[in-house]
């Protein structure tokens, strides 16, 4: 919520004397958000929740993880090249990103993939 709000908490758009009043109301116990920074708020908080990843999309992603190239998932997998692509563009589109390491990434930070244990 922090990074919503800007580094100063009000927003860039709050002017002086908005931050006394929003002191001044917050400390009365009130919310204290200046109309510029709760529609930001509200816009962040309408984004459509993530959709879960497949699990193909997940196998293929963990191939990917572990270094395959698309010809070797296809041939792990028993699938096509092509088909192996398909399955990261979706994957690409439900997390997200434009990247195989930045739907890796992801993937770890949100649980979907096991984090990779010393061996």
């Amino acid at each position: 919520m922090f990074g919503i709000l800007g580094p100063n908490g009000a927003g860039k758009e709050a002017a002086r004397d908005e931050l006394f009043r929003a002191v001044e109301t917050a400390a009365r116990g009130q919310a204290a958000l200046s109309p510029a920074v709760a529609t930001r708020l509200m816009g962040t908080m309408r984004q459509p929740a993530v959709e879960p990843l497949s699990r193909r999309e997940l196998q293929v992603l963990e191939l990917v993880a572990g270094g395959s190239t698309n010809r070797e998932a296809a041939k792990q997998l028993f699938i096509g090249e092509s088909t192996v692509k398909t399955y990261l563009s979706q994957v690409y589109a439900k997390l997200g990103v434009n990247d195989r390491a930045s739907a890796v990434a992801t993937a770890f930070a949100r649980g979907d993939l096991p984090l990779p244990r010393d061996e």
